[in-house]
């Protein structure tokens, strides 16, 4: 599939939609909320029911937030986004605010002095996120946990992806998801965990051998996975993207659920779960909390044995690099030729 720089910005419709955001806010007593551009897996290309923050604001980076109040809102950016920024979103309206020179918690100081309700989407914002705005507000604010009043705004919100999945072939992963979940399931043993929660797309694709299509230009599948430590897993995921195929390469081992059952799941789970603070969602340790279950933060236990790379990893990356210096080869004659 190839990329399009088709321009897909609405500044036009910010104002209203903001205006549409003030009247629930002003509704329901909420001083401020944050809009993400980051989805529940808090990934960085999103699906277009995930667009949440270009639905409202117009601005179509791959990195940001906007903070809005009931009388102004700020579109958070780095330095990359600069430009694009000013030109996407309507700024009698969105005030553009660089990133992270200028921290949330202090521009919501200034923007609210006498404080308020914050709220925030539990299923959109990490742990970690959420402690650093917390320890930064003063006492006259209260961080509450709230589904995103753009869901309820956004009347013809697209519904989620259903991207069909695929095996990755053994001889460019080269090791069988069964050993790759053995040897992990042996660190949670060692660690004391009974199970861990994997919220990350890419590190499900690896862990079991499998790739998505939700994403143009992502293989990666949208679905959560419950580690245990006998490695045994459950993968939740619309099962419309399995084919038999797919369930004869998972196995026995692997048991599918619904998408949205992990919020039950990771509730009712019993023992100590683990969960990385600097990807999960806080609405799972806060449900667990909440229900008196142990958690434990600690990393996605597939991120360092992700990183090391075997032999037949390295022979298809070396493969693929050769194929992209080739089509790069192929362009830049095209290029120097004049063009057709």
């Amino acid at each position: 599939m190839f990329q399009s720089f088709s321009e897909t910005a609405r500044p036009d419709q910010g104002p209203p939609r903001l205006r549409a955001l003030q009247a629930h806010m002003k509704a329901n007593g909420i001083a401020a909320t944050f809009i993400p551009r980051a989805d529940i897996h808090q990934g960085e290309y999103v699906a277009p029911g995930d667009e949440r923050l270009a639905w409202l604001t117009g601005f179509t980076g791959s990195a940001g937030f906007c903070i809005a109040t009931q009388d102004t809102a700020g579109v958070f950016v780095d330095g990359r986004y600069t430009e694009q920024v000013r030109a996407q979103v309507d700024q009698t309206v969105f005030t553009p605010v660089s990133w992270p020179g200028t921290q949330p918690a202090k521009w919501l100081t200034d923007a609210l002095p006498d404080g308020g309700t914050v709220t925030y989407d539990p299923r959109l914002h990490t742990g970690a996120e959420i402690e650093r705005l917390r320890d930064g507000l003063p006492t006259r604010f209260t961080l509450a946990p709230q589904e995103t009043p753009i869901d309820t705004i956004w009347a013809d919100r697209p519904d989620p992806p259903v991207g069909s999945i695929r095996v990755q072939p053994i001889d460019l992963a080269g090791e069988p998801h069964a050993s790759k979940r053995a040897r992990l399931a042996d660190d949670l043993v060692a660690a004391g965990h009974e199970g861990a929660l994997i919220t990350l797309p890419d590190a499900i694709a690896w862990l079991l051998n499998i790739r998505g299509s939700d994403i143009p230009r992502n293989p990666i599948p949208h679905a959560f996975a419950l580690l245990l430590s006998d490695a045994r897993v459950t993968l939740f995921v619309d099962e419309a993207k399995l084919n038999d195929g797919i369930r004869a390469h998972l196995g026995n081992e692997v048991t599918i659920a619904p998408y949205a059952a992990v919020f039950e799941a990771a509730e009712a789970f019993e023992g100590t779960l683990r969960l990385d603070k600097s990807s999960a969602p806080i609405i799972f340790s806060q449900s667990r909390e909440a229900a008196g279950r142990d958690t434990a933060w600690g990393d996605d236990p597939c991120l360092l044995p992700k990183s090391r790379k075997n032999e037949a990893e390295i022979a298809a990356t070396r493969a693929a690099h050769l194929r992209d210096a080739a089509a790069m080869c192929e362009f830049l004659t095209w290029f120097d030729e004049g063009r057709p």
